[in-house]
């Protein structure tokens, strides 16, 4: 199963229009089985692939980022942007139905509170403590650029010089998980 991952990770980064064509550089395994692929395309930018074991049969959750980080340098939240193209999807639609109960009519408000805003929020806490990096995510492969156009200034120096990056993720399960892996083999590819 995984190598039928690898194989669509690899076709999709050719599908991207200007990324034409890549070079696997190395390809590391986690103790839980998660695989990272680095690739190095031939306009020179490097990209990895990160793709959930076949041990699981889940997907990234929708609702929630992927969230990367390389020793204790500044998290990266792998933010969700279609890099590859393709069709444009139906347009989402919320809708609501109310009931209504005619023995309720006559509400009495004790008391009314006035909901304080979320102070931490307003003065950009999550910009702050994480990086925001656009990637191209499947439900078993996110693809994310370490040097390039669309990477974090710093990311291709954190893989370079680190020893351990860990991607932190939940499944469309609610089952939160960790894959950690090991830099040493990066040092003398990169």
């Amino acid at each position: 199963m995984n190598l039928i991952f690898r194989a669509l990770a690899s076709v999709l980064l050719l599908c991207c229009g200007s990324l034409a064509a890549q070079i696997t550089l190395v390809e590391l395994l986690s103790d839980t089985g998660d695989i990272l692929m680095i690739h190095r395309l031939n306009d020179g930018e490097l990209w990895g692939s990160f793709i959930i074991t076949d041990q699981v049969a889940d997907s990234f959750a929708d609702n929630e980022l992927i969230v990367l980080q390389i020793d204790q340098n500044k998290p990266v939240k792998l933010e969700h942007q279609k890099v590859c193209g393709g069709g444009k999807g139906d347009q989402q639609k919320v809708t609501f139905g109310f009931e209504y109960d005619a023995e309720q009519t006559q509400w009495l408000f004790s008391q009314v509170k006035q909901n304080n805003p979320d102070i931490l929020k307003l003065a950009g806490w999550d910009h702050d403590s994480y990086h925001h990096m656009r990637a191209d995510r499947r439900p078993e492969v996110v693809d994310f650029a370490i040097q390039g156009e669309l990477a974090v200034e710093s990311l291709l120096q954190q893989f370079q010089q680190g020893r351990q990056i860990i991607f932190r993720y939940t499944t469309e399960s609610g089952e939160t998980r960790q894959a950690e892996f090991h830099l040493q083999q990066l040092k003398e590819v990169l």
